[in-house]
């Protein structure tokens, strides 16, 4: 490709893409813009259509509540249906009002028509009953055979106390005239639907609100979510794309304030964006007629400008083909960038005559230098062989010498190891000769413990021993006492047993009483009394026989269980005095034996102590040939660094000596082809005309 198709190319690109940025800044601002406006005025046109829709809500709110205020209403001493009467003459003669309601505080009394019925059921008149207004939609009245719309508010007695409600119907079909006057886009018109139900509120087809048609139902599947964001009592102006008709609406919306209801905005998206297209369409007209002009005028100016530069290509050439007329200059005739190109090729071309002049002058003292060259390195090369040898000769030497010191080192390692082993089990040695003496007397230091121990045992034995028979004296004392409570025991339970006797007996004698007493009449009632106290004294005696009987029973049956216990106690005394004495006999034998063992384990800390200090002797010995060894083993140690710097040395000589026969040969093959080319040079050169 030619620097010409490339420059034009490159002018090309730059205006287009300038053009595509202008256009496209351009018309993202200006959409923006757009865009702002629009949503502003389609949010404007809500607010415009809630403001007449709140307003025509208030008018009527105003006209119930100055009924609702009038004093007649306020006073309840007028009747119910008296006020009705009031109420319908105010309204009388306008069309748009169907009647009016008149309802105490439970919500019934006269409706519209003027029947008196229960109507605390309507919505409306529930909302008014709790003494708010209230604002029904529209519905179709098969009563009066139009779209009605009832709004209902409160009415109080001069104390304050809410007493009633009046309800107004009005005719909805304002409502929708007020729609088909208001315009959205370019043909469109707005309508208002009910949060709480969702259907028409009002809208240019009345019909649609006459059959209580709900929005959501006829809306697409694009418009739904928008009516959901209505439906939350949102305000917002949006775009959003209709599948079925397969355009876009902008639609915007706000609630009505006073009711729930929401005034909605929609029409077709073209209707206000139609200029952005147009001037996209102008815009692109434009970028593609600057592009072409660019390009024609582009292309001229650098054909024009581009001609010296083939003068100065086919002047190239001829110097790089044919006899390389270094002579040869160009005329100069612009004075801008390509002009200044041309003076300096020719300034170039001068330069390099003198050059390749001086260069054919030089040709025949760097062929002498040369062969000169390839001369001394084929002599160095040759020096070089015979020093590689020498020090391959030397090498060999310094290792066999390196082998002898690594055989020495090795040896007098293993020595140094034997020491150390020997100083370590010298070490093991003292170690436990050490611990077997203090282990010794230690045992000594127990055994005198144990001694003095047995000796208080021994002693506490003979009066444990002496406190036993103690024991056992007392313990048959105890014996006899308790023999004798028993016996005693016994008598008394024969006493108890004579008792029981005299009081049944008394007992006898006190019933024969009572019934000789009982025949004698009157004069026997005094015995009778004295014979019955007899006989409950006898009765008393009787029970409590019986009580001691059993006390005396259960102390009889205690007394054997102790005489039975002591006994057994009596045998452990005379049992525990045994094992005593046998227990004494063994702690004199423990405690003769113990001196004995003191005896000999004062010999074996002798014997310890003698072995320990032989053993200190042989550990300073050894302590001696180790370091006598750590100095050998320095010096041979220095000797072998010594030998392996050498050895290292040599190498480095070897490796040394190696790289510089290699370098000579590579010298010498520079050398040859410095010649070849020294040669290739003058051939060249000699072609230039200078």
């Amino acid at each position: 490709m030619g620097i010409k198709t490339k420059i034009t190319l490159a002018m090309i690109c730059l205006i287009f893409i300038t053009a595509s940025l202008i256009a496209g800044f351009s018309y993202s601002k200006s959409k923006q813009e757009l865009t702002a406006a629009v949503e502003t005025g389609n949010l404007n046109l809500a607010n415009t259509v809630a403001a007449k829709i709140q307003t025509i809500n208030e008018r009527e709110f105003k006209m119930v509540e100055s009924i609702a205020s009038l004093s007649t209403f306020r006073d309840e001493n007028v009747s119910l249906h008296d006020k009705w009467l009031l109420a319908n003459s105010v309204t009388a003669g306008k069309n748009k009002y169907f009647g009016i309601g008149c309802y105490d505080e439970k919500g019934v009394g006269y409706s519209t028509t003027g029947v008196y019925h229960d109507m605390s059921s309507r919505e409306y008149l529930v909302i008014s009953m709790q003494g708010k207004n209230a604002l029904m939609d529209p519905n179709w009245s098969k009563t009066n055979g139009h779209l009605c719309t009832f709004y209902a508010v409160p009415f109080y007695n001069n104390s304050g106390r809410q007493i009633g409600e009046v309800s107004a119907v009005v005719d909805s079909s304002d409502l929708c005239h007020t729609m088909k006057t208001l315009t959205v886009g370019k043909a469109s018109h707005p309508f208002v639907i009910s949060r709480k139900s969702g259907r028409y509120v009002a809208h240019e087809n009345q019909k649609l609100v006459e059959d209580n048609t709900v929005a959501s139902d006829l809306a697409s599947e694009g418009f739904k979510p928008v009516i959901a964001r209505i439906m939350n009592g949102e305000t917002a102006a949006e775009v959003f794309y209709d599948e079925a008709e397969k355009k876009k609406y902008a639609v915007s919306y706000q609630p009505i304030d006073g009711s729930d209801w929401s005034a909605v905005c929609l029409a077709p998206y073209a209707d206000f964006y139609n200029g952005i297209t147009e001037l996209m369409a102008a815009m692109l007209l434009i970028t593609v007629a600057a592009l072409v002009g660019a390009a024609l005028i582009g292309t001229f100016v650098v054909k024009f400008s581009i001609k010296p530069l083939k003068d100065v290509s086919t002047a190239i050439t001829g110097i790089a083909s044919g006899d390389a007329d270094l002579t040869r200059r160009l005329n100069a005739k612009a004075n801008d960038e390509i002009g200044e190109v041309v003076k300096g090729f020719n300034q170039f071309s001068e330069k390099l005559q003198a050059i390749i002049g001086d260069v054919k002058n030089s040709k025949d003292e760097l062929m002498v230098a040369g062969e000169n060259l390839n001369t001394s390195t084929q002599d160095t090369a040759s020096s070089i062989t015979e020093i590689i040898a020498n020090i391959d000769s030397m090498k060999r030497q310094i290792e066999g010498q390196n082998q002898s010191v690594n055989q020495t080192a090795g040896a007098v390692t293993e020595i140094a190891s034997n020491i150390e082993s020997l100083g370590r089990m010298v070490q093991n040695q003292s170690s436990g000769v050490t611990q077997a003496s203090a282990a010794v007397e230690q045992m000594i230091g127990n055994i005198s413990s144990v001694n003095s121990s047995m000796d208080k045992m021994a002693h506490s034995f003979s009066d444990l021993r002496s406190n036993s028979q103690v024991g056992i004296d007392k313990q048959k004392a105890v014996n006899d006492r308790i023999e004798q409570i028993e016996t005693q025991s016994q008598m008394l339970q024969e006493a108890n047993v004579a008792i029981a006797n005299i009081a049944s007996q008394t007992n006898l004698l006190a019933m024969n009483a009572a019934i000789e007493a009982a025949h004698a009449g009157e004069a026997g009632k005094g015995f009778a009394v004295v014979a019955d106290e007899i006989r409950k004294l006898s009765e008393t005696s009787t029970a409590q026989s019986k009580t001691i009987g059993n006390q005396l029973t259960n102390i009889k049956e205690s007394i054997g269980e102790v005489v039975s216990a002591s006994s057994e106690a009596s045998i452990a005394f005379e049992s525990v005095s045994k094992k005593l004495e046998e227990t004494d006999t063994l702690v004199m034998q423990i405690k003769s034996a113990m001196e004995e063992q003191n005896e000999g384990s004062k010999q074996i800390t002798e014997a310890l102590h003698n072995m320990q200090d032989s053993t200190l002797e042989v550990k300073n010995a050894s302590a001696e040939m180790e370091e006598g060894n750590k100095m050998i083993l320095a010096e041979v140690q220095a000797l072998q660094d010594a030998a392996m710097h050498m050895t290292s040395s040599m190498e480095e000589m070897s490796i040394g000596a190696r790289k510089i026969n290699e370098t000579g040969v590579t010298l010498r093959e520079v050398s040859e082809q410095i010649g070849g080319s020294i040669g290739q040079i003058g051939q060249q050169v000699d072609q230039f005309k200078v």
